[in-house]
């Protein structure tokens, strides 16, 4: 987006709006029926009319506490009056308050208004509550986004599924979050759980409003299906889900031809997820992209600052605008502590603004609701969150005046943003401790020999080290340089040996244990291989021979050679390197593991 055009935009809106940052609240649109047209998309854009259709949005409590339910109505009204447009709801729920309770971070989350209590016995409240939920959106001019599952155990979730196809140990609080993975996975490929989640998705799509009279499948009000909440997946077994995505979305796609489809792939960390989102992402029957972000400390292509999140936004935007689909960003907050030095507000005004710059479809937030004492909560119903409110509608009105303005060329570049947030160091070849032991033999060969820490540069997802290795994790690079020589001397070959390995996922199955590094000298590629974790003679020492005409003329005058360890983005195995000390053969304490010799 052109930067002059977001900022003369922003310009108008506080000159049409100004009461908007003076404390006052815009009125509500009450305009009663439902409108007319389906929100389509096309091009990396949402339409409604046939008119670009770019959306502030939140995530709304509204179904499963007995007050959010009474107060819902007011709920509404209040999302409409700062301008929301499109609201997520959460239309599932299984199992009752006698089943498998969730762990103590998702407690207060009852289950005696599921939608589903056991196999065969719905709960007809919940869908006509539902109804009430989507006839009062349309009431307000709002959109209802509907997710039709949950991976979480706060209201049954894939592990209460699983129970009732005869898998009980899903449901675990020995591990994180009280799921073990393993099992759950089972979710997506158990004959019995793929039946029952269509049964639900038949039931949703083919039902008549109670409130409105209206079929489900042909409400314009409701916006789109996301097929579950956060749905999770394990290294190496992408091929699952991405079978369950399809499979739902085209199912859904048989029922309802009216309403767009996202899957709930809540985003990725590496260059391998990245691929992996994209892939899943690609499905036909899937109409748009989905990510989910709060901001933290930690080093795994999250966000810890503003100037990351800016980051992370647009590398997300982009490879959606690669698919020509749209991007929404289905779930985001932030405590009102802040973090990180930034304020609630502020952090709330730097996801608006990235997503506004990016071109994005939405952005909602997490979660409007009447109660002050909900975690990540933004409430209306006492002071605290005025200011928080005033940004929502501040941002509202920002998004309305960029509604038709072109998506941003930059994003749009091929290759843009290939790999996400990586963390890098450089230093001087020249400077102290960076060079090599250089060694003259007797036939004129040289040999240079480095130790791990000799790097003048690193780049990658994930960085780390020790006493005698240097790791990166993911896509990324490790670089050294040999140093230029004095004299001249005939070079037939440049050989390059390193001591490589792996650096897994931690969640990488048994047998999933390579990487595939390619070798950079002075920017020629000098070919790729898998190296193994382990190999099968224990020693883990990989070599290159590059015969190449300019290299060795560049050798032979003595200039400097710049040596790459890349895994690249585009490697069918990205999983990093470590470059250690301990090959078979090798003294820890004296060790060369990286060598490259100049044969005369």
């Amino acid at each position: 987006m052109n930067k002059k055009l977001f900022v003369v935009a922003a310009l108008i809106v506080f000159g049409s709006a100004a009461f908007v940052f003076l404390g006052a609240s815009p009125a509500a649109n009450t305009g009663g029926a439902p409108r007319k047209e389906f929100a389509r998309q096309r091009g990396g854009r949402f339409f409604v009319n046939n008119k670009p259709f770019r959306f502030v949005g939140a995530n709304v409590a509204v179904m499963f506490r007995d007050e959010d339910r009474e107060r819902m109505p007011e709920t509404m009204r209040q999302a409409a009056q700062m301008g929301i447009k499109v609201v997520r709801v959460w239309a599932f729920g299984e199992g009752g308050p006698n089943d498998i309770k969730p762990i103590a971070d998702f407690a207060d989350w009852p289950r005696h208004h599921s939608f589903r209590f056991a196999p065969g016995e719905w709960n007809e409240d919940a869908f006509v509550h539902l109804d009430k939920v989507i006839a009062e959106a349309a009431k307000n001019g709002i959109y209802v986004e509907l997710c039709l599952a949950n991976w979480w155990r706060d209201t049954g979730g894939v592990t209460q599924y699983l129970r009732w196809a005869g898998i009980n140990d899903a449901a675990d609080d020995s591990y994180k979050f009280g799921i073990n993975n393993e099992k759950a996975f089972l979710f997506y490929t158990n004959p019995e759980t793929r039946r029952l989640f269509r049964e639900h998705v038949e039931k949703l799509a083919t039902r008549r409003n109670t409130v409105t009279g209206v079929l489900y499948r042909d409400d314009p009000s409701i916006f789109a299906w996301e097929l579950m909440n956060e749905a999770q997946v394990i290294t190496g077994r992408w091929a699952e889900r991405r079978a369950w995505f399809a499979e739902m979305s085209a199912y859904l796609k048989s029922l309802d031809r009216n309403h767009m489809i996202t899957p709930g792939a809540w985003g990725y960390r590496s260059a391998s997820e990245r691929r992996e989102w994209l892939a899943d992402h690609a499905i036909p029957t899937i109409d748009f992209c989905d990510v989910h972000n709060y901001p933290r400390d930690d080093r795994d292509s999250f966000v810890d600052s503003p100037e990351a999140l800016k980051q992370f936004i647009e590398n997300r935007a982009a490879a959606a605008y690669s698919l020509g689909k749209p991007l929404v960003l289905g779930e985001f907050g932030m405590s009102v502590d802040g973090h990180g030095g930034v304020s609630q507000v502020d952090w709330y005004k730097a996801f608006f603004d990235g997503i506004a710059r990016a071109g994005a479809g939405g952005a909602m937030f997490w979660i409007l609701t009447p109660d002050v004492r909900r975690g990540y909560g933004v409430t209306y119903s006492t002071p605290r969150d005025e200011a928080l409110l005033r940004e929502v509608s501040r941002a509202s009105q920002v998004f309305a005046a960029l509604q038709s303005t072109d998506l941003p060329a930059h994003l749009q570049e091929p290759g843009r943003h290939l790999i996400p947030r990586q963390f890098a160091w450089s230093r001087p070849p020249g400077g102290e401790g960076m060079q090599p032991q250089m060694i003259v033999r007797e036939d004129r060969s040289v040999l240079y020999q480095f130790k791990p820490q000799m790097a003048t540069q690193q780049r990658f997802e994930k960085i780390g080290g020790g006493p005698g290795y240097v790791w990166g994790y993911g896509s990324g690079f490790l670089e050294y340089v040999v140093p230029e020589r004095e004299d001249r001397r005939r070079v037939s070959e440049i050989v390059v040996r390193a001591h490589i390995r792996p650096v897994l996922p931690v969640d990488a199955p048994e047998g999933f244990g390579q990487t595939r590094v390619t070798l950079f000298v002075n920017g020629w590629n000098g070919g790729s291989g898998l190296v193994p974790v382990m190999a099968k003679d224990g020693v883990s020492i990989q070599e290159w021979r590059l015969t190449g005409m300019l290299l060795r003329l560049r050798a032979m005058r003595g200039l400097p050679l710049t040596v790459r360890f890349a895994v690249t983005p585009d490697a069918d195995w990205p999983y990093g390197l470590n470059i250690s000390n301990w090959p078979e053969g090798y003294d820890s304490h004296d060790a060369r593991p990286i060598e490259v010799e100049l044969r005369h």
